[in-house]
């Protein structure tokens, strides 16, 4: 099942250490079943990443 909605904010640390924050704009899913997440991180541009490294923000 995929937890990752459009819509969804998320995050997820940068090699270096960095908090990157955005939202999901779409999933796809790669011919082995890979979940892949394009989200549009805060700074506006636009990332693909696939969703294992990736985590949901709770709802506050």
């Amino acid at each position: 099942m995929n937890m990752f909605v459009a819509g969804a904010r998320v995050f997820v640390f940068s090699t270096t250490g960095e908090l990157i924050r955005g939202v999901v704009e779409s999933t796809s899913r790669t011919a082995d079943g890979m979940v892949l997440l394009k989200i549009r991180r805060e700074s506006g541009d636009i990332i693909s990443l696939p969703a294992i490294g990736v985590s949901r923000e709770s709802a506050s």
